[in-house]
Formats: structure tokens, sequence, C-alpha cells
């Protein structure tokens, strides 16, 4: 059981009181394959946010505490592009990788405008008061808010965005997206519930792309 001082420390803890000027940058970055008048789902996002002090929060990072730390899988998933380079090439979709690219770009304004927004601690910081060690992973692009999955929401759109491309093999970049998702759990570096919250992100994002069909760019 922890300590009242500890318990309000926990409903007030954020994962920053500042917005980092790089993290910043990306918010104001211009945008070439996304509409600008894309509304981001702020609202389902608030409503599916489990307290700091929550059951619900607690209950996830006992599962987190509980899953096996595997290095190779949490660096593998760390690149979202380049995770999916050698099934497009195998299936030989006709999308430009410049176009690709952006996409996997751009979509780094959203996640950090709602990062930031909610601005959720990472598992690490709120395991501490409980004095849980995770055994987790950490990696340069794990220093932003937890809450949605960044990996996650990239992950889940170049799927859906290659699944659109190439529909007969929707299943292999659905499998991938959802690999790249879940590494971040492995690595301890998310909860899962941002994780989910990722997924509905990617799908607002993907119909927010000003073209979705091959050889973009």
């Amino acid at each position: 059981m922890i300590k009242l001082g500890e318990l309000v420390k926990l409903k007030k803890m954020v994962y920053s009181e500042e917005v980092k000027p790089k993290h910043r940058n990306r918010m104001h970055m211009p945008l070439s394959v996304f509409r600008e008048d894309l509304q981001l789902p702020y609202g389902i996002g608030k409503s599916r946010l489990p307290d700091n002090d929550s059951q619900t929060t607690y209950r996830e990072l006992k599962f987190l505490a509980s899953v096996k730390p595997n290095l190779s899988v949490v660096k593998e998933g760390d690149e979202v592009e380049k995770s999916f380079i050698p099934l497009i090439e195998k299936n030989n979709i006709s999308i430009s990788e410049e176009f690709l690219s952006r996409v996997v770009k751009e979509s780094a304004k959203f996640i950090m405008e709602m990062k930031y927004h909610y601005n959720r601690p990472r598992p690490f910081q709120i395991a501490e008061v409980y004095g849980m060690d995770l055994n987790g992973t950490e990696l340069d692009s794990m220093k932003t808010p937890s809450y949605p999955s960044g990996h996650a929401v990239q992950g889940y759109l170049v799927a859906e965005l290659l699944s659109h491309a190439d529909p007969r093999n929707s299943y292999e970049y659905r499998t991938m997206g959802e690999r790249i998702a879940h590494s971040r759990i492995i690595a301890k570096a998310h909860y899962p519930s941002d994780k989910k919250f990722g997924k509905v992100v990617a799908d607002v994002l993907f119909k927010g792309l000003i073209k979705t069909g091959p050889g973009q760019g």
C-alpha cells in the first residue's frame, strides 16, 4: 500500500512539465500528405485514458512486469518504415518510398500533439511510486509522453495504407503493424491502453490522408 503523500503525487503526475523544443517543432511541421483540417479524436482519447491511480493502470503495470523482455524484438520494431520495406519489395507494391516516408514523418505532428495534450506518465514513472521494477528497455524514441503509443499509431497506419494498396496481402501488413505496436509493450515503454488508442488514432489518420492509392509521391 502506498502512502497518502505518494497517492497525491500519483494523481497529479504527468510525463513532463514542458514540451521539448524538438517535439514542439514536430507539432508545427508543414503537411503535404495529410489534410490540414484533420480532426483528432481527443474526446475518445479522454474517455479511454485510465487515471494514474486507477485499478486499470495498476493492472496494466502488473501485466507489463510479467512480460518477458526481448531486446531484439524491441529494436526491430523501433524502425517503423524499415520494418515494412521487405514486405513492400517481396510483394512488389507500386508505392512511392518518398510518400511512405512522408506519411510516417508527418504523422509525428499529430502524434506529438496528442501525446502532450494528455501528458500521460510513462509506465516506469508510475511503477516507481508502487515500488515496481518493470525491467524495461530504454531507447531514444521512448522519451515522450506515453499516450497514445506513437509506434502503434505509425505501425497500424502504414499497415492500413499498404493493405489498401495491396488487399491480397493485407494479413502480412497488419501482422507487421501489430508486431510493431506490441514491441512497445515488450519494451515496457507503453501501457496496453496506449497501444489500443494508437489503433484509433491510426484509423483517423488514414482517413485524413490526401491520397491512399499506389504510386503516390
